[in-house]
C-alpha cells in the first residue's frame, strides 16, 4: 500500500479546506504530517486496499468468497529433474528449481500446492518429496543469513528460466527440504545436508501426495506400500501408515472436506479410503473393477477416478464410500486417460495420453467436449480464474483452454524441460476449495518512517465452531518485488508483537478458514487495528515554536451510531506575550462533498497559556451509509488572515440502524452537522 489511505485523504482534503473554508492565498508550508502510528481497516474500501484471495467483504464484512479460488500459480514438474512455477495470468515461468542432486535422477511427477501456495512434490524415482516455497508469499528462508533470498528468479524478464536463472541443488532458499522416505533411511533434512543413496520407484516411489485442513501432508509411496504423514511446516515425519494388507499401491492421492484421504490403486482395481480421524486410521476400499490413475473432487461429495487402459471414467459418494456409476470413455476421445479435474460448475476434465485430448464431461459422465492439446497430456488442474490447465509429456507444453469456449486461450512451452509427468493439484484449489475453505486478506500498512518499531495488531471478528481466523505479519524497509521481508510471525489479538524487527512498512495477511466439514458458515473480520510501538513515530524535533499552537484530537476513529465521540481541542501560546488570534473550527464530509464551519471567533491568548477544551458529542443514526469526516481547526492572524497554525483529524461513523428508524435511510450532511452543533452548544465555545 502506498501510504494508507486515510493519511492520503487527510492530506488531501486539509489543502481543500485552507483555501476555501479559511479564504486564504497563502498556505503554511512548513508544516509537517506526522508519520501514521496506527490503522483500522473496517470498512470494504478499506479491506480493498489489500489484496483478496479467496475472501470478499460485503456490507463491511469480510468473510470467505462463495466463488472458488485459488493463488496465481500453477507447479509443474519437468523430466529433467526441477519443477517450474508458472503465472497462470501471463504464462510466464517465474522460477525453476532442482528437485534433487544434479547426479540424481529424481523424475518429478506429483505436484501439490498446499493452503500457502507451497509445493510438495514427489521424486518418484529417488524415493523422496521436497518441499518449495512459495517467494511471493514470503514463504522462503534467507538460510545464509544474508538478507536476501537467493533462489531462483527470470532476472531478464523474458519469461523463461535459463542458465544461472536456476541455481544448483542446495543453493536455492525456496527449495526448503528434502524428506527421505526410503525403509529404514527415513528423514528431513536440508538440501545438500543428504550424503547418502537415493532408490528407484520399485524400493519407494512416492506417488501420492495430499494437504490436509491443517496444512500437514500425506505421502503414499508406491512401492514400499507406505503412507507417511508429514508436518506441513517442518517436514517431521509425524506418523507411518502400513496398506499392504489392503493389497494398496499409492499413485495418486486426494483429500475430501471430511478430511478423509483418497488414493488411487494402479492395478489392483480400487480405491482406498483412509481415516485419519481414528488412530491408527481406518482404512478401507472401494473396488471399482478397472485400473485406477487420476482422481478428482467435485464440490457435490463425489469422487472421479480415470482408468488409463480400462478406458474408464468412475464416480464416487465419498459419503457412503460406494461407487455410483462406472463410463467407458470410448476412441478417440478418452485413451489412456489420466489427470482429473473438477471445475466450479462440477464438470469434470480428463486428460487422454493416448488421444492426445482433454475430455469435459458433466457431473454424470456424458461427454460434452473433446479438446485437442498437443502430445501425450498427463495432467489437469484449474487456476484462479475458473479455467483449465493441462501438461504435457512428450513436447514440455502447457496449455490454458477457457471452459466458456472450450477452446486454448494460452500455451506456454518451458523450454529444456523434457515435459511433464503430473496429475495432481498443481494449482492448490482443491486444498482450498474441497480439502478446506479458505482465504486471504494481505494488506501492507505505511509507517512514515524507517525503522519504525512495531506495536501490536488488534481485531474483531466472530468464528463459529469449525472455523479459524488467523493474522499473521512481517516487516520490511521497501515494498519493491524484490523487497527482503523478515520472516513472518503469528500476531496474537491486542498482544505486543515479538520477534518481526524494525521497518517502515508491516504487511499484515489474515487468514480465514473452514477447518470442518460438518460447517458451512465462514468466520467473520469486522476489523483489524495496527499500531507502532509507542504511539507516534517519532520524528526530527521540531525548531522552537515562537508561535501560538491548536491541536484537535477524538478518542478514537471509528464511531457507531449510539456511540459519544469525544474531541479535545488544545490551545496554547508558548510565548512570553500576549497574541490576539482568530480561531476556526470546521467540518467536511468529503464522500458528501460537504463543509460547514462549526466556529469563528476572535481569542486572546495570554502569555505562555495552554489549555483544552472536551467536546463529548453523541453520534445518532446519521443514516444507513457510512463516511469519512474531517474535524480542521486553525489559528489565523487577524490583520492579514494569513494561518498562524492548523491541524486536522479523521474519523469515521458506522451506522447501526435502530429499530425504531423507519423508513428513513439518510440524513443530509447539513442536518447532521446541525445535530452535531447542538451538541457543541451544549459545552459552549472558548471565551
Amino acid at each position: 500500500m502506498d501510504n494508507n489511505k486515510k493519511k492520503r485523504e487527510e492530506k488531501g482534503i486539509t489543502a481543500i479546506l485552507l483555501t476555501t473554508i479559511l479564504a486564504t492565498t497563502v498556505l503554511a508550508a512548513a508544516t509537517t504530517t506526522a508519520a501514521a502510528s496506527s490503522l483500522t481497516y473496517t470498512t470494504c474500501e478499506d479491506f480493498e486496499e489489500g489484496t483478496l484471495t479467496g475472501v470478499e467483504c460485503e456490507d463491511d464484512l469480510l468473510q470467505l468468497s462463495e466463488n472458488t479460488t485459488t493463488l496465481p500459480f500453477i507447479w509443474v514438474p519437468n523430466q529433467e529433474h526441477t519443477a517450474s512455477k508458472l503465472n497462470t495470468t501471463t504464462g510466464d515461468e517465474l522460477g525453476r528449481y532442482r528437485t534433487c542432486p544434479e547426479d540424481v535422477n529424481g523424475y518429478p511427477s506429483r505436484t501439490t500446492v498446499d493452503l500457502q501456495g507451497n509445493v510438495w512434490l514427489g521424486n518418484r524415482q529417488a524415493g523422496t518429496v521436497v518441499k518449495i516455497g512459495l517467494y511471493e508469499n514470503g514463504q522462503c528462508v534467507d538460510r545464509n543469513g544474508n538478507g536476501v533470498v537467493e533462489t531462483s528468479q527470470d532476472l531478464n524478464a523474458d519469461g523463461d528460466i535459463s542458465g544461472a536463472e536456476m541455481l544448483p541443488w542446495g543453493k536455492d532458499e525456496c527449495v526448503l527440504f528434502e524428506v527421505v522416505l526410503i525403509p529404514g533411511l527415513e528423514g528431513t533434512y536440508t538440501p545438500g545436508d543428504y550424503n547418502g543413496t537415493y532408490a528407484d520407484s520399485a524400493t519407494s516411489g512416492p506417488r501420492s501426495i495430499a494437504v490436509d485442513a491443517a496444512n500437514n501432508v500425506w505421502v503414499g509411496c508406491f512401492g514400499s506400500h507406505l503412507f507417511y504423514y508429514l508436518d506441513g511446516e517442518t517436514g517431521e515425519i509425524l506418523k507411518t501408515v502400513n496398506v499392504s494388507t489392503s493389497g494398496h499401491k499409492p499413485y495418486g492421492a486426494v483429500m475430501d472436506e471430511n478430511g478423509v484421504l483418497w488414493s488411487s490403486g494402479h492395478d489392483e482395481n480400487h480405491v482406498l479410503r483412509l481415516d485419519p480421524s481414528t488412530d491408527p486410521p481406518n482404512v478401507s476400499t472401494v473396488d471399482l473393477g478397472h485400473f485406477v490413475y487420476g482422481l478428482g473432487l467435485d464440490y457435490l461429495g463425489h469422487l472421479f477416478a480415470s482408468g488409463w487402459d480400462s478406458y474408464k471414467l468412475s464416480k464416487i459418494s465419498t459419503a457412503t464410500a460406494t461407487r455410483d456409476w462406472t463410463k467407458t470413455l470410448t476412441a478417440p476421445d478418452g485413451h489412456n486417460s489420466r489427470g482429473v479435474a473438477v471445475t466450479s460448475d462440477n464438470n469434470v476434465w480428463v486428460a487422454n495420453s493416448e488421444s492426445d485430448t482433454v475430455t469435459r464431461h458433466d457431473n454424470d459422465g456424458n461427454l460434452s467436449a473433446t479438446i485437442s492439446v498437443g502430445d501425450c497430456p498427463t495432467g489437469v488442474a484449474v487456476d484462479a480464474d475458473g479455467k483449465v490447465w493441462v501438461c504435457n509429456l512428450d513436447d514440455e507444453f502447457v496449455h490454458r483452454i477457457d471452459p466458456a469456449t472450450d477452446e486454448i486461450d494460452l500455451s506456454k512451452q518451458v523450454l529444456g524441460s523434457g515435459g511433464h509427468y503430473s496429475y495432481s493439484d498443481m494449482t492448490g484449489i482443491l486444498v482450498r476449495s474441497v480439502t478446506t475453505k479458505t482465504g486471504t486478506w494481505t494488506v501492507t500498512f505505511d509507517s512514515g518512517a524507517e525503522e519504525t518499531a512495531w506495536g501490536k495488531v488488534s481485531w474483531n471478528s466472530d468464528e463459529p465452531a469449525g472455523t479459524s481466523l488467523t493474522v499473521r505479519v512481517r516487516s520490511s524497509n521497501e515494498t519493491a518485488a524484490n523487497a527482503t521481508w523478515s520472516a513472518w510471525e503469528t500476531a496474537t489479538n491486542g498482544v505486543l508483537l515479538s520477534s518481526t524487527p524494525n521497518a517502515r512498512y508491516l504487511q499484515v495477511q489474515t487468514t480465514l478458514q473452514i477447518v470442518s466439514g460438518e460447517t458451512e458458515k465462514s468466520p467473520t473480520l469486522y476489523d483489524l487495528t495496527v499500531e507502532t510501538a509507542a504511539g507516534p513515530v517519532p520524528l526530527p524535533p521540531p525548531p522552537p515554536t515562537t508561535t501560538p499552537t491548536i491541536s484537535v484530537t477524538t478518542d478514537k476513529t471509528d464511531y457507531k451510531t449510539f456511540d459519544t465521540m469525544s474531541v479535545e481541542i488544545e490551545f496554547a501560546n508558548p510565548t512570553n506575550a500576549t497574541q490576539w488570534v482568530v480561531y476556526k473550527w470546521w467540518l467536511t464530509i468529503p464522500g458528501f462533498d460537504f463543509m460547514t464551519t462549526m466556529a469563528t471567533m476572535p481569542m486572546t491568548l495570554p502569555a505562555d497559556y495552554s489549555q483544552t477544551f472536551s467536546y463529548p458529542i453523541y453520534v445518532g443514526y446519521w443514516g444507513e451509509q457510512s463516511f469519512g469526516a474531517l474535524w480542521g481547526v486553525a489559528l489565523l492572524d487577524p490583520g492579514t488572515n494569513e494561518i498562524i497554525c492548523f491541524d486536522t483529524t479523521y474519523w469515521c461513523y458506522k451506522p447501526i440502524r435502530p429499530k425504531n428508524a423507519g423508513a428513513e435511510t439518510k440524513k443530509t450532511p447539513k442536518s447532521i452537522a446541525s445535530e452535531i452543533k447542538e451538541e457543541i452548544g451544549k459545552v459552549g465555545l472558548p471565551g
